[in-house]
């Protein structure tokens, strides 16, 4: 099964917060690193429910988030996960529960042996979140 989101918001502490999108793969669960959260201020769904940038192109945050997921199109996964501290590999063995919540962006929890991971999903349907709880519960459930 391959899924992906873009333009995922990961709380990483403290207010802190950062976009990422998530890959998941037969092989484990990546977070990619894509830019910075302020960026996405620049971006709405549309009619379609296709992302679409509103703002300037030329906006650093834009150029970044653009480029950062381009690069996933173009790059294998694993190469692209070393390149940054930022990225995360999760093997899917680690998980150990996943919570999803509906409001006005779902948002998501994903307890790993040893850490949490909150995400909130600002340009996804609730649907495609729980798609993704689905795939991922799959590893919860340990004989």
């Amino acid at each position: 099964m391959n899924l992906r989101f873009d333009k995922v918001i990961r709380s990483v502490g403290f207010g802190l917060r950062k976009v990422y999108s998530l890959v998941l793969n037969d092989d484990a669960l990546y977070l990619i690193k894509t830019g910075s959260v302020g960026a996405l201020k620049h971006f709405q769904l549309n009619t379609d429910r296709q992302v679409a940038v509103i703002g300037p192109r030329t906006d650093r945050g834009v150029k970044e988030i653009l480029a950062n997921e381009a690069a996933i199109d173009t790059t294998p996964i694993g190469a692209l996960q070393q390149t940054d501290h930022d990225h995360y590999r999760i093997r899917l063995e680690a998980i150990e529960a996943v919570a999803i919540k509906q409001g006005k962006s779902p948002e998501m929890l994903i307890k790993l042996t040893g850490s949490d991971h909150y995400l909130m999903f600002p340009f996804a349907t609730f649907d495609d979140v729980q798609t993704l709880q689905r795939a991922l519960n799959k590893w919860t459930l340990k004989p």
